[in-house]
């Protein structure tokens, strides 16, 4: 039975009875920070799609809780049309006064679907939101120092000016939250370039910052003399777009852009160097490392001081530092594997070498951690990595692995010692290229994705995900694969991704009883392998959720985001999509034929395609497909238009290897514009190869 509210809304608030049902395409929060420890109002807006009935928000982490402002009255709608178009929805949000500072992922549920990724940042400073007419130096809108201001770059050529009082000798930090809130919005194709600029009374350009934190601007200013200032918000280009939300952070608090060390040992606290205004405050500072291993984000302490978040690595490595001079091989700094290594590229065409003992056949695996678009890693170094063998030649090189930061294994050819150098790719240098370089063995592992990140199933409804294997290291294993925290009422298939196969395939099956709800929830990956010593050791990853971006010209973009979850709807645009077979067993060589019969929700009408793997114009994002089983585009039936009858043939080549119940689906799809689709899953085929 289902709960009174979705009763309500499916009398006013009809699931699109003649048309596409589309997620809530999130783009922009006003104001984008919240201050933690406080409650506040926000107001979240929707590209396409209806936040009509939003009923729950969830988050990525604790700490931050919000709550859809109930309407003063329903509106009043024809029951026999869609639902209404609500572009934007004020939210309630509830920052606890230890929530972690920065940007958090969340997404709102409506009983018609669940939204792309929005974002906020939580700050610890007082928010202040733009007022209008402030786009002339004469009508710079008073803010006080410290504070963070939200604001928007509308329009082309549209600047923001903010007075302030500061005193002769004021060591003052400006940051910008924009360009790095941009790109995981589902349909967002520009992005913005954000410039500051502070000027005196007089309209004199004193400092400008372009790109910090990627794209983002971080300015350090010291006042020269005691009285009123103005800070500009802009594009670089003059752009503007009503979707460019930003949080300009004015502050006299000790910051820290970076920290050296970079890397901690876990549950340690220890002496740390900032990069930035705080390190005009002495030497004192000291920073105290989670108990878990991973990157991170920490405040910096001194005495009754704190400055903001800066990323740090926290590592169960024990940790080297660099030893200056090390800028030839001859002058290398000996560190013993496995290790962490503590460095800094600190000026134009610095080298740093490190040099280390290794076994013949032996693998070895060194990452830098300092640059990673997409992530907290904001070094201003672009690594680049060589490994030298005693005699000079270099054996093994690489400049980017993971985003700007630079990794390789290489396999010694001989007992002896070996030399790692490290430098930037441009042979740029400064206080702010600071890196952690990670020294290790080579060991059997795994990395696991999601795609996509979210699914959106009316109650007895399927749809489905890919689960994506990356294995690293001579790792060769299957991966068992299961989802945690499901809504009451919804369950997957169990998944083993064979070790001949990179992919599988999850089917989110809701019962027909489930009531419309909405979780966060983990796809968890895990197998075994054995250590050197032939004993079993576990290995267990949670998968990286994978957002759909929405390209320019039509693509499908992915962007790894750190929430997956799961909505209970609302009647689907598909009931159902029903299948002729639930096992097939093939022989090399053999076809199989699946009748395909798709039953329509509701008033719903319009075209839909058939499809075995997840692909757009010509390219496959999954295919759970066992190998060498294909599907045969000429001899099946998947565009069905507006019909409901089709079929997919299947074949095994005369090479297929052997393989038992690998599941499998058919998905149909609804198609929302030229590049958004929603799949609706058959129940779970499962597929054997027998010779």
């Amino acid at each position: 039975m289902r709960s009174a509210f979705a009763f309500l809304f499916a009398v006013l608030f009809p699931a699109a009875a003649s048309a596409q049902t589309s997620f809530p395409m999130v783009t922009y929060t006003s104001p984008i920070a919240v201050q933690r420890g406080t409650t506040s109002e926000v107001t979240v807006t929707c590209q396409t799609s209806s936040l009509a009935g939003a009923y729950k928000v969830l988050f990525d982490s604790v700490g931050v809780t919000a709550a859809p402002v109930p309407a003063k009255e329903l509106p009043k709608v024809d029951p026999k049309l869609p639902a209404p178009n609500v572009a934007s929805v004020k939210l309630t949000v509830i920052v606890a006064a230890d929530a972690r500072l920065g940007v958090h992922e969340f997404r709102i549920a409506t009983a018609h679907g669940i939204s792309s990724l929005g974002q906020i940042v939580v700050v610890d400073l007082p928010v202040v939101q733009e007022l209008p007419g402030i786009n002339v130096p004469e009508k710079a809108q008073p803010v006080a120092v410290p504070s963070v201001v939200c604001g928007r770059i509308e329009i082309a050529e549209n600047v923001d000016y903010y007075k302030f009082s500061a005193k002769a000798g004021q060591i003052l930090t400006f940051e910008v939250f924009c360009a790095r809130l941009q790109d995981k919005i589902h349909d967002l194709q520009k992005h913005a370039d954000p410039l500051i600029a502070v000027y005196d009374t007089a309209g004199k350009e004193l400092a400008a910052a372009d790109d910090g934190y990627f794209a983002d601007p971080v300015l350090t200013f010291t006042v020269p003399a005691d009285g009123e200032y103005r800070v500009a918000v802009r594009d670089a280009k003059y752009d503007g777009d009503p979707r460019w939300a930003y949080a300009l952070t004015i502050t006299d608090k000790p910051y820290a852009a970076h920290v050296f060390p970079m890397g901690v040992n876990v549950g340690q606290t220890v002496k740390a160097f900032p990069i930035g205004s705080a390190a005009k405050l002495g030497n004192d500072w000291k920073l105290a490392a989670a108990a878990v291993p991973g990157v991170t984000t920490i405040s910096l302490r001194a005495n009754a001081l704190e400055t903001n978040t800066a990323p740090i690595v926290v590592t169960e490595l024990p940790l080297f530092e660099e030893k200056e001079p090390n800028d030839t091989p001859k002058q290398a700094t000996r560190i013993v594997l496995p290790c962490g290594v503590n460095g800094r590229i600190g000026v134009k065409r610095d080298l740093d070498h490190f040099v280390f003992t290794a076994t013949k056949g032996k693998a070895i695996r060194l990452e830098v951690f300092a640059r990673r678009f997409g992530t907290v890693l904001r070094s201003q170094l672009d690594s680049q990595l060589d490994v030298m063998a005693p005699d000079g030649k270099v054996v093994a090189s690489n400049d980017d692995l993971n985003g700007k930061d630079a990794g390789l294994v290489f396999t010694p050819a001989a007992d002896g010692e070996y030399i790692v150098r490290i430098r930037d790719l441009n042979n740029k240098g400064g206080d702010g290229f600071v890196y952690f370089l990670e020294c290790d063995f080579a060991r059997p592992d795994f990395t696991i994705k999601c795609d996509p990140s979210k699914a959106m199933i009316g109650a007895g409804t399927k749809t489905a995900w890919y689960a994506q294997v990356t294995r690293t290291n001579g790792f060769t294993g299957p991966v068992k694969v299961e989802v945690r925290d499901l809504p009451a009422g919804v369950t997957v298939n169990p998944l083993t991704i064979p070790a001949n196969m990179t992919q599988g395939l999850l089917v989110v099956s809701a019962a027909e009883d489930a009531k419309v709800d909405a979780t966060v929830v983990k796809v968890i990956g895990s197998a075994e392998t054995p250590d050197a010593a032939g004993k079993p050791v576990q290995l267990v990853h949670e998968a990286i959720a994978v957002e759909e971006i929405y390209m320019p010209g039509g693509g499908r973009g992915r962007f790894d985001a750190g929430m997956q979850a799961v909505s209970v709807t609302t009647p689907s645009d598909i009931a159902h999509v029903k299948v002729s077979k639930n096992r097939i067993v093939l022989k090399p060589g053999e076809e199989v034929k699946i009748d395909v019969e798709v039953l329509r929700g509701p008033g719903y009408d319009k075209a839909v395609t058939l499809d075995v793997p997840l692909r757009h114009l010509g390219s496959v994002f999954g295919n759970p497909l066992p190998p060498g089983v294909t599907m045969v585009e000429g001899k099946s039936k998947t565009l069905l238009g507006t019909g409901s009858v089709g079929h997919i043939v299947l074949k095994a080549d005369a090479t297929a290897a052997e393989c038992t119940d690998v599941p499998i689906c058919v998905q149909s799809f609804v198609a929302i514009n030229f590049v958004v689709k929603i799949g609706y899953a058959s129940e779970v085929i499962w597929v054997t190869v027998k010779k």
